[in-house]
């Protein structure tokens, strides 16, 4: 049977001067219409409020928010839209579609784990996005000597029927 989202969360964890930085969203909204028996008319639709990035300076939030990294005066959201939903293993997906973020876009494949706890059932998985392909972090900060590209994502979303 279909499911969609209940609650959920979003989770990052960057890395600057070789210490992680661990972050989350307080706010997204996640469609996510998943049948095990019908992938193909299964899809993920995740639109993710930048401005609710939640981490543990405000400082640090201000930074990000700005034109170098996320710019969100002038991209105020990221979106993920799949296009594909293919099993790789018992309960374990790979959802391919398009992520846009700061004005591009680009493919991504993220895996996705379909449990059941608590009564429930629950998507989740981790990722892993290159901020240098979006050009968060540009110009000077680009380098990544600094602030690493590579930044861990994790999700875990509560599905109801």
């Amino acid at each position: 049977k279909a499911e969609t989202v209940g609650t959920g969360q979003i989770t990052f964890t960057g890395t600057q001067m070789g210490a992680p930085v661990q972050g989350n969203f307080r706010k997204f909204s996640a469609d996510l219409h998943f049948d095990a028996r019908d992938l193909p008319h299964s899809y993920a639709h995740i639109t993710i409020d930048l401005t609710s990035i939640d981490l543990t300076s405000e400082e640090s939030e201000d930074e990000i928010k700005g034109k170098h990294w996320f710019n969100i005066q002038s991209f105020p959201q990221a979106h993920f839209d799949s296009s594909e939903i293919q099993i790789v293993g018992l309960n374990q997906y790979l959802v391919s579609g398009l992520f846009q973020l700061k004005g591009i876009s680009k493919p991504l494949r993220i895996p996705l784990k379909m449990s059941y706890d608590h009564g429930g059932r629950s998507a989740q998985g981790r990722f892993i996005l290159k901020r240098n392909d979006f050009g968060v972090g540009d110009g000077t900060w680009s380098a990544t000597d600094t602030v690493a590209d590579e930044v861990t994502v994790d999700y875990r979303f509560t599905l109801i029927p």
